[in-house]
This record gives structure tokens, sequence and C-alpha cells, in this order.
């Protein structure tokens, strides 16, 4: 190894070179995690066009080799026209998909609310596939270009006339890039339903060109039924026993965003919480669930010191509360600023205020005023607080007798 340090060690990655030198800092990885994580930036697109009123359908095919995928939407199509600013004079569709940053959701004039942010999905997804194929409907015509590791292979074309509009995108992935390219079917089809959950009117189709079985080839998703109806599928799913029958709902819409909430208790001992912002998951959390924790906490005290329903002698903590708790929160706000690319985590600080201001209340009233199922929750809490006050006990007994 070299001890000297000179100007020609520096290197200077051009283009869309960055993201196939370092992949793990644009998807987290090349495992199986990173090469789905392109299905989701392409998906959000077009997603991010149904949040905003643009489009309905959503189609995604994954073709029969299990490593080709295509996504379709109704949308407004990306741009084609010369981007006004770009000095080679590109078309700007060419522009999104090779350059990092370059994207219409930097300011509010295309998109009110988007889980793309940063100009980078795209460009990435770009990056990171050995062929990729984008086909536009706008103005009444088709137009279509290709690319290859994050280059052209030839300029926009005008193929034909196009009735409709929105955007196709068919990508396979780069082999010498990821462990393996063959896509999970079944994770696939569980993300599609989860977006369908959220977004109430959005229907997606998913067709499974890799089954044999005839009931997974096509399968389509669309839930009227929202966060509420994903909620009781959820618990549905875990096997568990409500304590109540009723679900708490809030769906608030003010300046600073709109929050959907749908929140009950169980008979688990575990706490349950799905949140999502702009309809992008947020495995990890965050202020959005920070702000939730705050509001129970605070509300369900509240209701508990005013009837006086705490017993003598009994202690009860905010993990009292909240255990066998199961919540989806949906929140959409303008400016989301999440930790890394990857989107796992919402870091906007003044998101846990706006959370707590708008649950708090409707919570504590929706206590006061369903004051039986509110009883059934308060003596689902008193149970945990006396289990972990006996474990406690129970704990310091066995460390007295240790010596």
């Amino acid at each position: 190894m070299s001890t000297s340090y000179t100007a020609s060690d520096i290197t200077i990655l051009e283009g869309l070179e960055p993201v196939r030198k370092r992949p793990g800092m644009y998807i987290g990885g090349v495992g199986k995690t990173g090469l789905h994580h392109l299905i989701w930036e392409v998906l959000d697109n077009s997603v991010d066009e149904a949040i905003n009123g643009y489009a309905s359908l959503i189609s995604v095919t994954l073709e029969a080799d299990g490593k080709t995928i295509a996504i379709e939407d109704n949308g407004r199509g990306i741009p084609v026209e010369i981007h006004p600013t770009d000095s080679l004079k590109r078309s700007t569709l060419e522009v999104i998909f090779t350059e990092l940053h370059a994207g219409g959701k930097f300011d509010q004039g295309a998109y009110r609310t988007a889980g793309g942010l940063h100009g980078v999905g795209a460009s990435v997804v770009n990056a990171l596939s050995e062929d990729l194929l984008v086909r536009v409907k706008r103005d009444g015509k088709t137009f279509e270009q290709r690319f290859s590791r994050g280059l052209t292979l030839g300029s926009i074309d005008e193929i034909g006339p196009g009735r409709g509009t929105g955007t196709y995108v068919r990508f396979t992935p780069d082999e010498t890039i990821f462990e393996s390219v063959q896509f999970d079917a079944n994770l696939i089809a569980s993300r599609l339903e989860v977006k369908t959950y959220l977004h109430k009117g959005l229907r997606i189709v998913f067709r499974d060109e890799t089954s044999t079985d005839k009931d997974k080839r096509y399968r389509e998703f669309r839930h009227e039924g929202g966060i509420v109806e994903y909620l009781e599928d959820l618990i549905t799913a875990r096997s568990r026993r409500k304590v109540i029958d009723a679900v708490f709902i809030l769906d608030k819409e003010d300046a600073d965003g709109r929050i959907e909430i749908a929140l009950t208790w169980t008979e688990a001992t575990d706490i349950v919480v799905h949140s999502f912002v702009n309809g992008i998951p947020t495995q990890d959390g965050g202020t959005h669930e920070s702000g939730l924790r705050d509001a129970i906490n605070k509300a369900v005290k509240d209701y508990i010191d005013v009837h006086e329903l705490t017993p003598r002698g009994l202690s009860i903590s905010a993990e009292d509360i909240r255990e066998g708790m199961t919540a989806s929160v949906n929140l959409f706000i303008s400016e989301p600023q999440f930790q890394g690319q990857t989107k796992d985590r919402l870091n906007n600080s003044e998101v846990r205020g706006f959370i707590t201001s708008a649950v708090r209340p409707a919570l504590e009233q929706w206590l006061h005023q369903n004051q039986t199922m509110s009883g059934a929750i308060v003596t689902r809490i008193i149970q945990a607080a006396r289990a972990r006050q006996a474990s406690r006990s129970a704990a310091a007994a066995v460390r007295r007798k240790s010596p």
C-alpha cells in the first residue's frame, strides 16, 4: 500500500457510478431487502400519483423468469419534453432516470404529499438494472426509451398514438450487483395489498407469471375499509382476541397534515403498531409513533384518574396502558424527513406534537363516551399492572435468596 496521498488518489464518480459503487447507501443492501426495494421505489412513484388524485389503477407484473418486473399506472405520465434547464437538452424523462436528485417532489407544485422525495428512486433503479424500459402515454402519443446500468441506449422515441395517460416501467436487476435477482411473489403481493388499505379507492392488479396456481396468477387488491379494515385483518391474521369489539378511529386533517389512526386493545401481551408516512411503511417507527404513544398514555391516564379507577397500592405505568394495543397509523405530510433513502424511520420533530394534540383529546372523549368499553380496557390495564408488579416481586425474592 502506498504511503503517499496526492490529488491522484481522489476518485470522482460521474453520473450514477456512485450508486453502482455503493448500492447499500441507496437501497439498504444487495440482499433480498435491497432487491425488492427497487420495486418499492418504482411502485411509490405510481402510488404518489394516486395519493394526489391522478391515478386509480396500478398494474404490477412479475414475469415468468422471476426476475423481471413491470409496473404501470394510469397517472399523468412522466413529462417527455426537453427539460428547460438541462444543458444537454435531454428529455425530462431521461433526466429523471439518469440524474440523481431529479424529480417533481422538491416543492409542492406537482405533488401535495409524496413518498418519493429525493429524486433518487428512478435513477437508482436504472443504475442497478441490466435492462430498463420506460413507456409513457400523454398528449395522445406513446413515447419509449431504454436504459441499461444507468446509461441510455438511445434517445426517446415516439412509437405511436397513445390512448389515455400513464407510465409503464419494466426492469431486470443487474445480476452482477445483487446476491440473487429472483423476486419473492408473496412479499410483493403483501406489499401491494397494504398499499390499497392505505389508499381507499386505489385498485392494484398483480400478475404473477411464475405461479402455477391459477388463483395466484392474477390477484386484484382493493380495500374500501381503509386502515380500519387493515387493523381488523391484522388482528385476525395474528389470531388475537380483542378486549372490546369497537375500534377507536381518527381521521383528521389541518394545515400540518392528515392523520388516520385505527386503534384497539387485545388480550396479547405485546404491542403492535404498523405505521406509514405518505404510504411508505416506517418499520423503525419515528416521531409519529412517539406522538401516538404520548397521546395514548396521557388520555388513558387522565380517564383513569378522573374516575379514580386505580386500585390502592397499585402503580400503573405507560407499559401497562399500552400492553396488548394494536394500532395502524397513516400520516400524510408535505415535507417528511426520513432517516436514509430506505425511509424506515420518520425524523420530523414537529410531527410528535401534531399527533399528540390531534389524538389525545379525541381518544379521551371517546373513552368518556363509551364507558362500558372503557371499563374493559381499564380492567385489562389493571391486570397488566398487577402481573408486572407480581413479576417484579418474584424477581426481587429470587435476588434476596441468591446469596
